[in-house]
């Protein structure tokens, strides 16, 4: 009895699905790189956007500190300038003027410091509310950055399962690179002649 006819049926079959299974790995290895490429980009994206929004804020919030504290500064001087002509200028008239003006520069005086501490007050309201809308900001992108990691996490164990059912599927063997080996195709042994 001829041994190598059975011998070949055997070997034919699985080097007729190997193909396959090389195929199914080749493309869950190509699906857990790629989710793995995309999750890294959108992590670094949305630290780079984190970061920028972050800086974007300072920026402003500085700016608007800056501003509005110059502001501020200007309107007190001009108050402070306003006040000394008004004391010239009562100086210059009789002295029973004297009193009612001096009271006119004071009133003066503390409005323009009331109204100096009101811009003020809102100034740093205004800081407040840009450092609040850059918290919010960073917390919706670190949300967003813990979803996408979350799905990528999901992506992994679903590709896991993927390959745990695809070693499932092929002839167990023992030892090292088993898996490697039932991937390869096996050679086809020819009928002897003889």
């Amino acid at each position: 009895m001829d041994e190598s006819g059975p011998s070949t049926e055997i070997t034919a079959e699985p080097a007729a699905e190997s193909p396959t299974y090389a195929a199914v790995g080749d493309r869950v290895a190509g699906i857990l790189e790629a989710a793995e490429q995309a999750a890294e980009k959108i992590r670094q994206e949305a630290r780079q956007h984190a970061s920028e929004l972050e800086r974007q804020g300072r920026i402003e919030a500085e700016r608007l500190n800056k501003e509005l504290t110059e502001d501020a500064r200007n309107l007190r001087t001009e108050a402070e300038e306003y006040a000394r002509d008004m004391r010239l200028a009562v100086e210059a008239y009789a002295t029973q003027h004297r009193r009612q003006a001096e009271e006119e520069a004071r009133t003066i005086v503390a409005d323009a410091e009331r109204q100096s501490a009101g811009t003020k007050e809102a100034a740093e309201e205004m800081a407040r509310q840009v450092e609040a809308e850059v918290k919010n900001r960073q917390e919706k992108l670190r949300a967003e950055v813990r979803m996408l990691e979350q799905r990528k996490r999901d992506a992994i164990e679903r590709l896991r399962e993927i390959e745990a059912l695809v070693q499932d599927v092929l002839p167990r063997r023992e030892g090292a690179g088993a898996m490697v080996s039932d991937l390869k195709p096996e050679r086809q042994v020819a009928p002897s002649d003889s």
